[in-house]
């Protein structure tokens, strides 16, 4: 489902914050504390440290390469993770087209193929953004990226379709992504929530355009130059996403593979298990909704707007409540909306056989889905050390690749067994979504066992 700019976990905020506060200057970390109040936040601060005031601002904080890194990161995730979270528009055409004599359930191994490879890369990935920075990861991501799309455009067996599509676009698209939001969180403290949120709403804006692009031009230049298209415009965006993203963290070669005290940090791993719950019901309602409003006699155009309202609605849903989370505590927003994310579905996608009930529930579920997703990597820095950032929130992505991978999947067997009923399948994707709430419930109530703390 998805800051650098960090604040460390209680216990280990002031030996942390002495260790690293020659590394990060101007970037010291705001003192969190659970328990008091944002005024009360703010004067500890200032009498910590008078030369280091709040930033009022995006621009207060990260100055102009803080700014145009977010830029870049906009454009580097509406490009990959835009696409990635369109699978729903090559779902219903591969169904109908080249891949007609498979089941949906085999179909969604390819989109599910693309979250497991670019979430499950995450942990490798994290560890060379801490070792080399990000301008090689997005140098070579673009490479791999563009080509996969152009193979895909070329491609007409499902092998072809798992290995293009699959696999190397799920490559490039971990190579761009996940430096895109370790890069532009390491320039934001105080606005992790806000920063990381407008990054992740490229994803959204990404969602949105492509499948009514794609829906254009198949009718228009067919599919091989549809994709190709989508792929000219990917690579622009990537290349600017290259050319301005740009991290303040010092280089550390010494950082870990593998963070194994991360494993012992209770809060952290729950952390994780909520994440990975969420993410085996997150993505089914993207991926089937077309497929699902064609069952109930809807037009698939009308069936591809759907789903671009549902991803637009996830970029409001992923800024803004960011902007709230740094005001109002991260956990505070990412708990509701996991748990509202999954009432949608049993409120409104259960019920809903006509245009009207689809199209709210496209609108609720892209807000509470794209909060969820657009927090977690602020609600992992808020738990997370600063000098192995980069590491964790790779290792937090690759705990969620598996749930990717096989969840949209396992909601076609359900779809399947029901001999085409997607009721089974709906309730499947509300009861993880409300799993994690739990989860990330329990973790709120460790740091602080007073549910209207900011958190």
């Amino acid at each position: 489902m998805t800051g650098t700019a960090h604040t460390p976990s209680l216990d280990s905020r002031q030996d942390s914050e002495s260790k690293h506060q020659n590394i990060f200057g101007q970037l010291a970390r705001a003192p969190y504390d659970p328990s008091s109040s944002l005024e009360s936040q703010r004067q500890d601060l200032e009498s910590k440290n008078s030369s280091t005031s709040i930033p009022t601002s995006l621009w207060a904080e990260g100055g102009f390469l803080g700014c145009l890194t977010i830029f870049g990161g906009f454009l580097g995730s509406f490009a990959t993770m835009g696409q990635v979270s369109s699978f729903g528009t090559y779902q219903a055409w591969y169904a109908e087209h080249q891949l007609s004599a498979y089941s949906p359930s085999a179909i969604s191994w390819i989109g599910g193929l693309q979250l497991w490879v670019m979430m499950f890369s995450g942990g490798l990935i994290g560890r060379l953004f801490d070792a080399y920075g990000p301008t090689p990861l997005l140098a070579s991501g673009t490479l791999i990226y563009t080509l996969s799309l152009m193979m895909t455009s070329l491609a007409t067996r499902y092998y072809e379709f798992m290995i293009a599509q699959g696999f190397l676009l799920g490559l490039g698209a971990g190579l761009v992504y996940n430096p895109c939001i370790a890069a532009s969180t390491a320039r934001f403290r105080h606005f992790a929530g806000t920063s990381s949120g407008i990054v992740l709403g490229g994803s959204g804006a990404g969602g949105a355009v492509f499948p009514l692009l794609l829906q254009r031009l198949l009718g228009t230049v067919g599919f091989a130059w549809a994709v190709r298209i989508q792929g000219f415009l990917a690579l622009a965006c990537c290349i600017i996403a290259t050319l301005t993203i740009s991290s303040p963290l010092p280089k550390n070669k010494n950082t870990p593979w593998i963070d194994t005290k991360s494993f012992r940090d209770t809060k952290y791993m729950m952390v994780c298990i909520a994440y990975a719950l969420i993410c085996l019901g997150l993505f089914i309602p993207s991926t089937y909704i077309v497929q699902y409003a064609q069952a109930q006699g809807l037009s698939q155009n009308l069936g591809f707007s759907l789903l671009a309202i549902m991803n637009a609605t996830n970029t409001i849903g992923r800024i803004v409540p960011g902007w709230f989370a740094d005001k109002l505590g991260r956990f505070n927003l990412m708990i509701p909306s996991a748990l509202l994310a999954g009432i949608s579905c049993i409120a409104l996608w259960l019920f809903a056989h006509d245009t009207a009930t689809l199209a709210a529930f496209a609108v609720m579920y892209g807000l509470f889905a794209g909060a969820t997703m657009g927090l977690d990597v602020a609600v992992t820095a808020q738990i997370s050390p600063p000098e192995n950032f980069g590491t964790r929130v790779g290792m937090s992505y690759a705990f969620m690749s598996i749930p990717s991978l096989v969840g949209s999947p396992i909601g076609g067997a359900i779809y399947a067994s029901q001999h085409g009923g997607y009721s089974g399948m709906i309730v499947f994707a509300a009861i993880f979504n409300i799993l994690g709430f739990f989860f990330l419930m329990a973790v709120k109530l460790m740091i602080n066992r007073n549910i209207f703390v900011i958190v």
